[in-house]
């Protein structure tokens, strides 16, 4: 029971963070984001550069180019730690579990849809159905990851037993 409890507190402050996180860079405005996302892109290119070489004379277009994947992939990924801490703490205190899955999914769903419009208002920004939809992607596959995960730490843990019958 300490253990979950401790489990509990670590993730609300996990959770926490990440919502401030994903405000603050909600609040940027287009241009300083757009910098901060270029900026990414290509650290990320300088390094795969770095080690499969290649020509980094053609690295500002590829900045260019890749920049939007980079953005949506950390839309993604943010979501994707908001579902997994979420659900993880649904999974250790809320019973039925299916309607835990269903409040999980709702907080995902309310989160990027607050999110979209909180940028509506930021200057250079704009609010995206499509944003919506990667961020609920994200959420929902931390969701599956953690039940993934869980899946195969109980299925190990029941082989575990058989063989030491």
């Amino acid at each position: 029971m300490r253990l979950r409890k401790i489990y509990t507190a670590a993730a609300v402050i996990l959770l926490t963070a990440l919502y401030i996180v994903i405000f603050f860079f909600s609040a940027e405005d287009g241009e300083s984001s757009s910098r901060a996302s270029a900026a990414v892109t290509e650290a990320l290119l300088k390094g795969y550069y770095g080690i499969v070489g290649g020509n980094k004379k053609a690295l500002p277009e590829m900045v260019w180019l890749l920049e939007g994947i980079v953005r949506k992939t950390a839309h993604f990924t943010e979501y994707l730690c908001m579902g997994l801490l979420s659900y993880s703490i649904v999974n250790l205190w809320y019973r039925p579990l299916w309607r835990g899955r269903l409040l999980v999914g709702l907080q995902i769903v309310i989160s990027a849809s607050l999110d979209e419009f909180h940028q509506y208002f930021i200057p250079g920004r704009n609010a995206a159905f499509k944003d919506v939809m990667i961020d609920t992607a994200g959420g929902v596959t931390g969701i599956l990851l953690f039940l993934l995960f869980k899946n195969i730490f109980s299925m190990r843990k029941r082989l575990q037993k058989k063989t030491a019958q």
